[in-house]
């Protein structure tokens, strides 16, 4: 409890006096109940408010008096009471004819109803603040169990949080997660903010017990929430399988939260992956901007491309250089591809194979883009989430991720920021893309015209496509036919968990304009 006999500084500033007045008036109420210990004590707290210029003795007793009165209905009429359920016990202010409650023997209307007032209406969840402030520990509980919104509590522990006060926003957020079959998306504030808590705490068993729960909560968002930190936790533990797991799982309950381009650019530059966290947090970008036009998304863009800088920059710090980690024979092919050549539009057909009706887009890309651009716009234009490392096959050449990564093979793989179409396209009718090693998505390009070059337009244009491209870590053909068959009723037990994974996934849609839009997007500066 504050002491709410604090003498108050006559030189303090205004503000500061009627903050103290209501956070020690909260104080009174809930020590006494007594609307006129309110009184007094506001009356003696606020009369430096009222000593001003030369006012006479008579003068301030006046002034301070109606001062108290009016807080005292404000703070009596606002104050949620732990024993009425946090709602406050409401007072109905004096009748203009009736005695004033100040103790001047006057009529209400000629005593402190007559004196003007500031207005002093103050919000709930401040008020709800304020009366945690002068509860004991051993009483938070009481705020879940008589019904305080998770969301008021959450802000309140966040204000706690920032000022290292661990042990009483576990106190404040526990009870809320006792029973998980009735949490919803109210809760996902405090579960993120208990989450943090515990680790704060070095309570590691607390924490993953808290992700447990939470796992089992009726709540996909919940759900999804419990997994994306799972998947932080297992990522700084080393254990990247399992954070790749929780983090697909996590995605499929939750594919439209924008917070997994923040989780998913981490986990790729925990486990070295840079320059896919680089291609990722493109493609993100593309993605977000895609959904907001406007700055909403800038923040978190600006975010992932800072978290991919900060890793080259340490980079740069080991004296870690790119060119001494080249093979010889890469950085000989790569001095081998010719400088110059024709500047040329191709118009390219792109293809699932294996998989009928066809899953198809049509493109135009200048060929002086590099395979890396190419690839970030059939995820693009297909609909795929750049999770995973790829391959295009261009003659004799192969043509993926930097060779930072491990080839699949013993080739040699050029890195494809390094090369362009228009260097190893050549004359050749077509050429393949392989996207997702583990799936094995084989994408057939087919060159169906070679247009003049037009400058003057963005570098590459979706013109049409069909079909939705199948959802990421489905098993690659076989794995999306025991979709389909569980759309159609046919895939028995099996069915059931797959239509809960991907009962949102519809094969046969494909929204032209969006992907162009998100093409568009991959051209366009973010400031």
């Amino acid at each position: 409890m504050s002491d709410t006999n604090t003498p108050t500084p006559h030189d303090a500033d205004p503000l500061e006096l009627m903050t103290r007045a209501f956070d020690s008036g909260v104080g009174v109420i809930l020590e006494s109940n007594d609307f006129s210990a309110l009184l007094a004590h506001l009356q003696q707290a606020l009369r430096p408010l009222a000593e001003v210029g030369d006012a006479g003795a008579e003068d301030v007793a006046r002034t301070a008096r109606a001062l108290a009165t009016h807080m005292a209905y404000e703070l009596w009429n606002t104050t949620p009471i732990p024993e009425n359920h946090f709602r406050p016990r409401k007072l109905p202010c004096p009748e203009r004819n009736a005695p004033c409650p100040c103790g001047s023997g006057r009529k209400y209307k000629q005593c402190c109803g007559g004196v003007d007032r500031p207005a002093l209406t103050q919000p709930p969840d401040d008020m709800l603040a304020r009366v945690l402030e002068h509860l004991p520990p051993e009483r938070l509980g009481e705020l879940v169990a008589r019904g305080a919104p998770p969301r008021v509590l959450a802000e309140i522990a966040e204000h706690w949080f920032d000022e290292a006060r661990y042990d009483e926003v576990a106190g404040l957020l526990e009870p809320l997660f006792a029973n998980p079959a009735r949490l919803d998306e109210r809760f996902a504030p405090a579960a993120s903010l208990l989450i943090a808590t515990y680790a704060q705490q070095g309570r590691e068993d607390a924490r993953d017990a808290l992700i447990e729960r939470l796992k089992k909560a009726p709540d996909r968002g919940l759900r999804s929430l419990a997994l994306q930190r799972e998947a932080s936790i297992l990522a700084d533990r080393g254990e990247f399988p399992g954070a790749w797991r929780a983090f697909r799982a996590a995605q499929r309950l939750d594919p439209q939260d924008p917070t997994f381009a923040h989780l998913e650019v981490l986990l790729l530059m925990a486990e070295g992956r840079k320059e896919e966290a680089r291609s990722r947090a493109n493609l993100w970008a593309a993605d977000l901007l895609a959904r907001s036009p406007g700055k909403e998304y800038l923040p978190m863009i600006e975010a992932l491309h800072a978290i991919v800088d900060a890793g080259e920059e340490d980079d740069e710090d080991d004296g870690i250089d790119g060119d001494d980690e080249r093979t010889e024979e890469v950085i000989a092919l790569l001095a081998a591809l010719p400088g110059e050549y024709p500047a040329r539009r191709l118009v390219l057909h792109i293809a699932l194979e294996g998989i009928e009706p066809p899953i198809w887009r049509r493109l135009e890309v200048e060929n002086t883009l590099t395979f890396e651009a190419l690839h970030l716009l059939i995820q693009n234009a297909m609909g795929w989430e750049n999770a995973h490392l790829h391959e295009f096959s261009v003659g004799d050449y192969r043509i993926g991720n930097s060779p930072d990564f491990d080839a699949t093979f013993d080739e040699v793989v050029l890195p494809g920021e390094e090369v362009g179409l228009g260097q190893v396209i050549d004359r050749h009718k077509g050429f393949s893309y392989l996207y997702d090693f583990g799936d094995g998505w084989l994408h057939r390009i087919t060159i169906e015209q070679r247009l003049p070059s037009a400058p003057q337009r963005a570098p590459a244009v979706l013109v049409d496509g069909a079909r939705a491209c199948p959802p990421e870590d489905c098993g690659g053909i076989p794995g999306y036919q025991r979709i389909l068959a569980a759309r159609r009723g046919e895939a028995g037990a099996e069915g059931d968990e797959l239509r809960s994974w991907y009962g949102g996934y519809d094969p046969e849609a494909f929204e032209l304009a969006a992907h162009q839009r998100m093409l568009e997007n991959l051209f366009e500066p973010l400031d």
